[in-house]
């Protein structure tokens, strides 16, 4: 079997990357895979530059549109959307296949990228991001909506990517502008969960009724958080009378004729949740009720990330561990 050309890896995620990347971040994602490839690692890039409007739509799967939801961040609100970002992926010898397993060779990829001066999502302690590298400079997405950019200098050829400092836009006469923007950046400045599970259960606190995140929803629940409290006295988190994701008590694996129905989807459904999706970016993330490869693969991703033999079956010690995620 032919092994796939550094050049292809470099085109392909040269495409994937588009357009507006920082000359740094860009540089330095190549020079991640040149280095990578030298160790027998084969790596691309899935995604880079992302616009406000792409971000948007993004952010709407699972909540104004069908799907399950992939982001907590709108547009203006992910580096991403300001070309410091990239997610990655691996892929097989011959290049034809895309590997999501995180193993000893993601891992290496990860320490590559930070000798490049690359932050790793997969060391964030809230929302592990195993994809995702990004150089920032240490600004914030306010301070980068503001019109800012950090200098940036190369561990590759030493260029630089020239800094912009802009101060952030007058608050307006009202006080409340003083205050953070969002549900989110005032959950975040009271070192509470931001995430939409936790905000969810916290808006049933507040009884904000069938919380999907709209921005109507987020603005109420904002001025409610601020009058009674993120946790209102004598008031306790409902408990759900059925389980949000039920699992099978089934053992699934790769087989022929294959495994399909209620159940696999139950799985399916419970991996996309927490994002080891069966196929990502496919439609309903690749939730199709068929224990094929592709779900194979994404039950074993989860396993190497908890602790759990990496084998891609489903059976009783991997329901138990992914019911604890899923249904907490």
């Amino acid at each position: 079997m032919s092994v796939v050309e550094l050049q292809t890896l470099l085109d392909r995620s040269t495409k994937n990357m588009g357009s507006g990347m920082n000359s740094v971040v860009k540089e330095s994602a190549l020079e991640l895979i040149k280095r990578a490839y030298k160790e027998g690692i084969y790596v691309q890039i899935s995604s880079g530059f992302r616009s406000f409007a792409d971000q948007n739509a993004l952010y709407a799967q699972g909540r104004t549109k069908s799907g399950n939801v992939v982001t907590n961040a709108r547009g203006g609100y992910s580096n991403h959307n300001f070309g410091l970002a990239i997610d990655y992926f691996l892929v097989s010898d011959d290049g034809s296949k895309a590997l999501w397993t995180v193993n000893d060779k993601w891992k290496r990829v990860a320490a590559i990228g930070k000798e490049l001066g690359f932050s790793w999502g997969g060391d964030w302690k809230s929302f592990p991001d195993y994809p995702h590298l990004e150089m920032t400079g240490g600004l914030t997405t306010a301070q980068l909506r503001a019109g800012s950019r950090p200098r940036l200098v190369s561990k590759v050829y030493e260029t630089v990517s020239p800094g912009v400092s802009k101060p952030a836009p007058k608050p307006a006469a009202k006080p409340v502008a003083k205050n953070p923007e969002s549900i989110v950046d005032y959950l975040k400045s009271k070192e509470e969960d931001s995430s939409f599970k936790t905000r969810k259960k916290i808006a049933d606190l507040h009884s904000i009724k069938n919380y999907t995140g709209t921005a109507a929803q987020n603005e109420q629940l904002l001025k409610s958080v601020k009058k009674n409290g993120i946790y209102p006295k004598k008031a306790e988190p409902a408990k759900p009378a059925t389980k949000k994701y039920p699992l099978p008590d089934t053992t699934y694996w790769v087989k022929n004729p294959k495994f399909q129905g209620e159940g696999v989807r139950q799985v399916q459904e419970a991996l996309a949740s927490i994002y080891f999706y069966p196929e990502k970016g496919a439609k309903n993330n690749g939730v199709d009720g068929v224990y094929y490869h592709k779900t194979a693969n994404a039950v074993k991703r989860f396993q190497s990330v908890n602790g759990l033999k990496a084998d891609g079956e489903y059976g009783p010690k991997t329901k138990k561990v992914l019911d604890k995620k899923v249904n907490k």
